[in-house]
């Protein structure tokens, strides 16, 4: 007996520090030989783990079937939140890509159902307090460890983000790890001595790493965790923590006064410059913030969507297919090919329509009630553990849901189970103590070790198909981007064959994505007329490789709104660059695409550009306008942006002079974006409006601020309009922004 009861000791020692290395080791992974390093290396690892605590949790099930924790609410909950997400995936608009999900992200209803196993592991391990005295110490360690790196390479993370690569996913990981050391710090874990105290002051560490992360969404979710917890304890621990009490209603007022002098003092000048208070303030400008402007416009597009298909959505994962059928040029303006509606309830309305949405309600709600039910109990414990939910719950109508929430939620989900079961517990350990319990440790039967060995080679393949296959399509799709961007064409050409020849869902088209990009990149920039005669042979044969591979993407994925755009761009610059005659098949490529999206304009763009070089310029002209006129919904500027755009790559630069004036009259902010900054200033020099060029120098700068180009570009308008003068004066500035300018050989003609 005492021999059996060390197996399952060993064997649950086994699954915690399995699931405890989800926490230690997969978020310090950054796989530079993949494709997004910050994510694609942390999903395999996460898999392997995962599945290599799967074979032991099973063993464990075998030899004490009680410690299986399916009898809660919020266990059934979940469950049923992953079942809905299965079961709609199959009637979406495309169930591969719900089930897989792409690389960038290492998603889908797959992954999910991993975290699910994962939180059921959990449950099963982590029923004593020592053991989540372990999970916390591990969780905190890990926090201040990741948080100490951001701070270390602060001069490369203008807005910290550890080794997450995106400020926000860093931000929200930060929400879990607050909470977690407070909770620490509520229960006593380590009390009494110096750790206790450790925790909190690891508490005010990451509240700082938060801030710095400068990400406003979570900044609402903290600022809503800890105005909950203290109306909370001001509103209920009146008799019993008058202490609190009156902390509470001090940091309230403190935190009022000081948000309405940070408010009121937004446009002086030193908030304006520093940028972690800029941030904070810009979120008053609700419409003229890209950001906040993008969420509010795709929100909108998610409600469409619902409206559309508001049973089943358009399947986990499909928002972009949403959001192409749906497109808004204001969203899309720094970020064309939006993927998520970054908002998780609108998103989950959008993409799993009624049926998902009610079990998304139902496991919240179910988190809400164990939570009520433990602060019932533990005022003080329930008060915090409602916050951190609350704290999270508000992040995510700005974000989405994805790994690193995931480190922090489903640990956070156990404990609330944890603490609402603990009386239980302790009265099943009373009986078993008296006798009165049945015995569940028995030894297996002979036939259940078949079973074990079947799980074994179950977890095997797992770990094969879900980690080490995609990893290695991954990792050669990477060579070939690393091999072309070097000029090493012939040699990158193995390495996308061996890419292309990886049968996993998780990659198998998009590795051609990712390559598609790529190549056309290589079309762009790669070649010149003096590129050598051998390298264009050998961008040829990619060229002749490819294109075959891309159609058969867009007749197995009709919905994927990116690739209509690579391959009708590689088909163009095909024949601009390499002399094969295939806009016809450009065109076609096109004309697909409009059936998804007739409201794209990077489509347009890109057809009338096709027709451009087929010599069918008015056809070309009549479609654009045409488009322009009909989606002038994106707002006054836009036809006109969209014509100015056609003038100017038609070359007829007087009549893209003309739109581009009008846009920006109607308040078309040209300075925001490079590429038609430049096209702008272009235009202008070739029609010699230099009152134009220093006019839009000027906003360049007072947007960004002090730039050697534009006082340059300045200098150039007054000089041709004889104000020789201001043409010094400003020649000068630019030589002191950038001394490059000191050498300009025509220097002589400013300073004479």
């Amino acid at each position: 007996m005492v021999c059996m009861n060390i197996v399952e000791r060993n064997l649950k020692t086994i699954i915690q520090i399995l699931l405890l290395a989800v926490i230690a080791v997969v978020p310090f992974i950054r796989a530079n030989s993949l494709y997004f390093p910050f994510i694609s290396g942390k999903a395999y690892v996460f898999r392997v783990l995962v599945a290599l605590a799967f074979f032991f949790w099973i063993w464990l099930l075998m030899k004490n079937p009680k410690v299986l924790p399916f009898k809660n609410l919020l266990v059934v909950a979940l469950g049923l939140f992953f079942v809905a997400q299965l079961v709609v995936s199959f009637f979406g608009v495309d169930p591969i890509y719900s089930l897989f999900s792409s690389i960038e992200r290492a998603d889908g209803v797959l992954q999910y159902g991993f975290w699910v196993l994962y939180f059921l592991m959990f449950l099963s391990t982590f029923r004593e307090r020592r053991d989540w005295k372990l999970f916390f110490a591990v969780f905190t360690v890990v926090a201040v460890a990741l948080s100490g790196y951001s701070w270390f390479n602060y001069e490369t993370q203008v807005q910290l983000y550890g080794v997450f690569g995106n400020p926000a996913y860093f931000a929200v990981f930060l929400i879990f790890a607050i909470g977690f050391s407070l909770i620490v710090f509520e229960r006593k874990f380590f009390y009494p001595g110096p750790v206790h105290y450790a925790f909190g002051a690891a508490a005010g560490f990451f509240v700082l790493a938060l801030i710095f992360a400068q990400v406003r969404g979570v900044y609402v979710g903290f600022a809503g965790g800890v105005l909950l917890f203290f109306l909370l304890a001001a509103l209920f621990l009146r008799k019993e923590n008058k202490k609190l009490v009156f902390l509470s209603g001090l940091v309230l007022l403190m935190g009022l006064v000081v948000l309405g002098i940070l408010f009121a003092a937004k446009d002086t000048q030193y908030v304006q410059k520093t940028r972690l208070l800029f941030r904070i303030t810009e979120v008053t400008e609700i419409w003229e913030k890209g950001s906040t402007r993008e969420r509010l416009l795709n929100w909108n597009i998610a409600l469409k969507a619902f409206k559309e298909r508001p049973l089943l959505g358009y399947g986990p994962e499909n928002y972009a297919s949403a959001a192409n059928r749906y497109y808004d040029y204001r969203i899309g303006v720094g970020e064309p090919w939006f993927d998520r509606a970054h908002n998780q309830p609108l998103d989950t309305l959008a993409t799993g329509g009624i049926v998902v949405f009610s079990a998304y309600l139902f496991w919240l709600g179910a988190a809400a009630f164990l939570i009520f039910k433990i602060a019932r109990r533990q005022k003080i414990l329930g008060f915090l553990l409602a916050s951190i939910f609350f704290a999270y719950f508000l992040q995510s109508l700005f974000l989405f849901d994805l790994m690193a929430v995931y480190f922090g939620l489903f640990p956070f989900l156990a404990f609330l189970i944890y603490e609402e079961q603990r009386a239980k517990r302790q009265e099943t350990r009373e009986e078993e103590k008296s006798g009165v319990g049945e015995n569940t440790s028995h030894r297996i039967a002979n036939t259940r070790y078949l079973a074990l060995v079947l799980v074994v080679l179950l977890s095997l393949f797992v770990i094969y198909m879900t980690a080490f296959v995609p990893w290695k399509a991954n990792a050669a799709a990477i060579q070939f981007y690393a091999y072309t961007e070097n000029g090493f064409y012939k040699e990158s050409k193995q390495f996308l064959q061996e890419a292309f020849s990886v049968k996993s869902p998780y990659t198998y088209w998009e590795v051609r994505k990712r390559a598609g990009w790529q190549f056309v990149n290589v079309l762009l920039y790669g070649l010149e007329q003096e590129t050598d005669p051998e390298k264009i042979k050998e961008i040829k044969d990619i060229y002749e490789f490819m294109g075959p591979e891309l159609e058969r993407f867009i007749e197995a994925r009709p919905y994927d709104a990116q690739m209509y755009f690579v391959l009708a761009r590689m088909y163009r610059l095909g024949n601009q660059k390499l002399g094969y005659e295939d806009l016809e098949k450009a065109e076609t490529v096109l004309k697909k695409g409009f059936q998804y999206s007739d409201r794209r304009v990077e489509y347009y763009n890109e057809f009338a550009q096709i027709l451009i070089l087929q010599g069918r310029v008015d056809e070309a002209e009549n479609v654009v306008k045409e488009y322009a006129q009909r989606v002038d919904y994106f707002g006054e500027a836009f036809p006109h942006v969209t014509l100015g755009h056609f003038y100017y790559v038609a070359g007829q630069y007087a009549k893209a002079f003309e739109e581009y004036e009008k846009a920006r009259r109607a308040g078309y902010a040209f300075y925001e974006l490079e590429l038609e900054y430049n096209r702008y200033m272009f235009a202008a020099e070739e029609v010699k409006a230099y009152e134009a060029i220093i006019a839009m120098a000027k906003e360049f700068i007072a947007r960004w601020g002090e730039d050697a180009d534009n006082y340059f570009n300045i200098a150039v308008g007054y000089f041709h309009l004889e104000e020789k003068e201001q043409a010094k004066a400003f020649f000068l500035k630019a030589v002191e922004a950038d001394p490059k300018y000191n050498e300009y050989e025509l220097k002589s003609l400013f300073l004479e």
